[in-house]
This record gives C-alpha cells, structure tokens and sequence, in this order.
C-alpha cells in the first residue's frame, strides 16, 4: 500500500503556530485553535522573509483580512508561497473572509494520551516533591532522601504491572468477541493482515510460523493480539498478575517507608 505525501512543507511558527495545505483550503493552528481558508478565499500569498502573510479576497473598496504566520523558516515560506499560488483557483469568492471557519483541531487519540501520561507525571513528580520536603522538614531526611528516590520508580512500576495486565485481558476477550483472521509473516514480530475494510496492517506478534491467527476489536482494527492457547493464556495471565503484585507490594513498602517517617519525626 503506498502512501502519498504533500510537497508543500509545513509551516511551523512562533508561538507553536502551524501552517499546512490540503488539497482545496489551509489550515491555521494555534492555540488549539484551527482556521480553515478554502483556497477560493484566498487572493495572494507571500513570503516576507521569516514571516508569511495569507490575504484573503475582500469587496471593491473594503480593506482585505491579512492572517500573518510569524518566526518561520524563510526558506519553508518561500517555497509554501510558490507551491499555494499555483493552487489557487481561477474564480474566487468576493469576501473570503465569510469563507473561513474556525474550530478545535481534531487531536488524535495517541495525542491524547501522551497529554494525560505527561500531565499524570508532573502531578507525581509534585507530590512526590512536596511529600520529600515536608518528611524532611518534619520528619526524616533519610527518609526524605529514599522516597524522593524510591517513589518514581515504584510508581512507574505499578503503572507498568497494570499496563501488562492489558495483554492477557484482550488475549482472552478478543479471540471470543472480536474479528480473528489469519496473518503472514514478514519478519521477527512482524506478521501482515487485512481488517474488514481491506486495510493492510501489521501486527507484533512473537514467533516464525508461516500464518498466524490474530484478534482485533472492529473499533481499534489497528492493534492485533495473537489467539494463543488457553494454557499458554493461563501462564501469561499468572505471570503479568504476578509482576504487578510485587509492583503494588513495592509502592506500598515506599508509602510505609513515608509514614514511618512522619511519625518518627
């Protein structure tokens, strides 16, 4: 399956401001904010050095809308501006301002989730700042210093234990509730399928046999879990439950380990 990129760059601005051409409009994002301009709206655009500058169409006699992109690359601008004028259609709106709409950007799901797993480590790396200092104060500072060191990790762990968990729970769920179809292999942990739609997708399953059978949900056909035995499940699901108990055991000792400090201060 081949995949077809644009030539024209991406503009990245001041301010984490971005610029891009689709195939009929530009697309203006800042601030988690999005500007569509269909390119019907468009009347010129130019490069000014490490600035570019979008004028939209506007009536006889009115002054035209301007949305300048500020802090890019001179060179990315000059051949944006190019590659855009060659695009722009013959007939255009009169008022392309009227044209434009605005909205929030549509953020993909592995965003989301890189958002949540950052925010979810300054909060703990607050607490467990916080909690350090006020041992020290109050308590302990040799208990400060190892739950300063200990409690990352330990967290990390447990969050860890509890994401291998996922693992055996769709080895068992998929393979009754979701779509299992046979898989070729194309190489170490790499084993080609197709979802319902005809969609070519690759699945990191161990093993070398010639096919393998894996499970997908319909929703999310582009994470494949392999149909394994229900013994070899069985083993897989003691094991992570296994790790995730020592995990949660070490976490408990470190939040022990700050208590026992408190007290003794």
């Amino acid at each position: 399956m081949s995949i077809t990129t644009s030539p024209i760059p991406v503009l990245r601005g001041s301010g984490g401001t971005t610029l891009q051409a689709e195939e009929d409009a530009l697309v203006l994002r800042r601030w988690r904010k999005e500007k569509r301009i269909p390119l019907r709206a468009v009347r010129q655009v130019r490069a000014e050095g490490r600035a570019l500058s979008v004028e939209l169409t506007a009536p006889a006699g009115t002054t035209p809308t301007v949305l300048r992109v500020q802090g890019v690359s001179a060179a990315a601008a000059t051949v944006f501006a190019d590659a855009v004028t060659t695009r722009l259609p013959e007939e255009r709106e009169a008022d392309g301002a009227a044209l434009v709409t605005e909205g929030a950007p549509a953020e993909p799901e592995e965003a989301v989730y890189w958002r949540l797993v950052k925010l979810c480590a300054w909060a703990v790396g607050l607490v467990t700042v916080g909690v350090a200092v006020a041992l020290a104060i109050v308590g302990s500072g040799v208990f400060a210093f190892l739950f300063l060191i200990c409690n990352p990790v330990t967290l990390g762990f447990t969050v860890l234990g509890l994401y291998a968990m996922r693992m055996p729970y769709y080895e068992w769920y998929l393979p009754r509730y979701g779509i299992t179809v046979e898989a070729v292999y194309r190489g170490p942990r790499n084993y080609a399928y197709t979802d319902l739609h005809g969609t070519a997708r690759t699945a990191s399953v161990s093993g070398s046999a010639p096919t393998r059978r894996v499970a997908y949900h319909p929703d999310r056909p582009g994470e494949a879990f392999a149909a394994y035995s229900w013994i070899r499940k069985v083993f897989r699901t003691l094991f992570c439950l296994a790790f995730l108990l020592v995990c949660l055991s070490l976490f408990a000792f470190n939040i022990y380990m700050a208590v026992e400090g408190f007290r003794r201060g």
